[in-house]
């Protein structure tokens, strides 16, 4: 089964680090917003397999069917529909300030890849449109994916557990 487009983010970024982990050209179902994601997946995935990935910054509407699976950490936590096999990763607080507590823990600055080191700078960094073709970001995240204490290790190990069987995730391999 192919679930690149059963996979569905939320912003230019998350997409980004998805590809990135993932090692994949293709892309990913990306969405406008978190309420979108889950709109799309109550929607056109009403009957099938989704995977969603967004930022725990905004409430999000129709979220009370889903409950916590497992937290990994602050930063991170993946949620299962109560009757679905729908799944939503929330990275918190924002994908920009998961991106610099992965960089410190993996003891990286983000000024080596020529990113901004404050958070309101990246964020605006962030929203561009041609972020998907931005190398800087490119290289931070792979870098940031081969390191083994970054959380993009775990964001990458839930995403294949879903690539490998979605539609019956085992919740004691997260």
């Amino acid at each position: 089964m192919n679930t690149e487009s059963n996979i569905l983010t939320e912003c230019f970024v998350d997409t980004l680090i998805i590809q990135t982990v993932i090692s994949s050209k293709k892309e990913y179902n990306h969405q406008k917003g978190c309420n979108n994601v889950l709109k799309r997946m109550r929607i056109q995935f009403a009957d099938k397999a989704a995977f969603g990935i967004i930022d725990d910054d905004k409430i999000v509407a129709n979220f009370n069917a889903f409950s916590l699976l497992k937290k990994h950490n602050e930063h991170l936590a993946i949620y299962r529909h109560s009757d679905k096999p729908h799944y939503i990763i929330k990275i918190g607080k924002a994908v920009e300030d998961f991106i610099i507590h992965c960089a410190e823990q993996c003891d990286v600055s983000l000024a080596d890849y020529n990113l901004p080191t404050d958070l309101n700078t990246l964020k605006k960094r962030t929203k561009r449109a041609t972020l998907l073709n931005d190398n800087d970001f490119k290289k931070l995240f792979s870098a940031l994916q081969k390191n083994n204490k970054s959380d993009f290790r775990k964001l990458e190990q839930w995403i294949e557990l879903f690539k490998a069987n979605p539609y019956h995730v085992k919740v004691e391999s997260l």
